[in-house]
């Protein structure tokens, strides 16, 4: 059996329009003003401009 990957995923929400529907930054297909994304420069990118606000998914029954 392979070894699971252990990916940090994040959650992007645009602060001024929780409707937003559509392709953002990089690709990011958000709905209803949230998109997830795995971990990288995308997660950077949307930290470091205003008008989203990011936090890191936690996943829920993946314990050892």
């Amino acid at each position: 059996m392979a070894a699971k990957k252990d990916t940090k995923t994040y959650e992007i929400k645009v602060k001024d329009n929780p409707n937003c529907c559509g392709i953002g930054a990089g690709g990011v297909h958000f709905a209803y003003g949230k998109a997830v994304i795995p971990a990288g420069r995308l997660v950077d990118w949307f930290n470091e401009h205003d008008g989203y606000e990011v936090s890191e998914v936690k996943e829920s029954g993946t314990e050892g």
